[in-house]
């Protein structure tokens, strides 16, 4: 099968806009190209769709003036079916000429919420003549690349990283993001991503849903290395602050993630996303159930 590249963030995740009037509302179709190195949907395949909602209403509320998200703070209890069909709401909850917040919910089938929170929104003090892509579509599911099978039950989390450094399968989601994992010890993993041109925003700079995918794609790598043989986990709070947005013209950026507390119901792990300069460009933490 003859795959394309992606254009775009909105492509790349399989999203469409639909207006009902001055309301925005966003959909998301899951699918096997989304999944990750156990073959399951996990919290950073939603990160574009909360972090372009969560802009849009405040963006919409001053559109001559550019504007980007600050930080992203995420919450899932349950996890989303591979197939999937996701519609994102939002509301802008305050706002000043400046800054803002804005509240998203993404629910799946049969109106079941998966994951709410807050983006923390923030006007950057330039006139633009850029635009997000309004355009209305519906989104196909992304099914070009199959899903993994599931690692074997009888590993240890630090014996299947290991695997996938060495070349085991890390997921199309991963791939989609020119990610690999570059370092692990007893104390913390690495992982790389290889920056695109579809990644990029209308400034040119890396759209920040992308950066919030590659680090809680790290997070969940990270967290994978702590599990003990056949368990499972599942990242459950995702906050992520933007510091600088990376280019998107090849060069590698790294998450490296280390745990904070291992316990055996939730786990927290911080993370850092740094450039081949090392110089800083988002954190993270992340809460991680290890009782799923």
């Amino acid at each position: 099968m003859l795959v394309t590249a992606p254009t775009d963030p909105i492509d790349a995740f399989a999203i469409g806009r639909t207006s009902d009037g001055d309301e925005w509302t966003m959909n998301q179709a899951l699918g096997t190209s989304l999944t990750d190195h156990r073959g399951l949907i996990e919290m950073p395949a939603l990160t574009v769709l909360f972090d372009d909602l969560g802009g849009l209403r405040f963006y919409l509320a001053e559109p001559s003036v550019s504007s980007l998200q600050a930080r992203l703070t995420m919450s899932m209890l349950e996890r989303p079916a591979v197939d999937e069909y996701l519609t994102a709401t939002a509301d802008l909850r305050m706002s000043s000429h400046t800054y803002g917040t804005t509240s998203v919910d993404i629910v799946g089938d049969g109106d079941r919420l998966l994951c709410t929170g807050l983006a923390r929104n923030v006007r950057v003090g330039r006139v633009t003549d850029a635009r997000p892509g309004l355009h209305l579509s519906v989104p196909e599911s992304p099914n070009a690349h199959p899903a993994v099978t599931a690692p074997p039950v009888d590993l240890t989390g630090r014996e299947i990283v290991s695997a996938i450094r060495d070349g085991a399968p890390i997921g199309p989601l991963a791939r989609l993001l020119g990610g690999s994992i570059t370092a692990v010890d007893d104390t913390a993993l690495t992982f790389t991503a290889e920056t695109a041109p579809w990644m990029g925003n209308v400034m040119g700079t890396m759209h920040g849903g992308v950066i919030g995918a590659i680090v809680a794609q790290g997070c969940s790598l990270g967290a994978q290395s702590f599990t003990g043989p056949g368990q499972r986990y599942q990242m459950v709070d995702f906050t992520v602050a933007f510091l600088r947005s990376p280019a998107v013209d090849g060069r590698g950026v790294h998450v490296r993630v280390t745990p904070v507390k291992l316990g055996r119901r939730l786990s927290v792990f911080d993370a850092d996303l740094r450039d081949d300069d090392g110089t800083l460009l988002a954190h993270a933490t992340a809460d991680v159930r290890f009782d799923v």
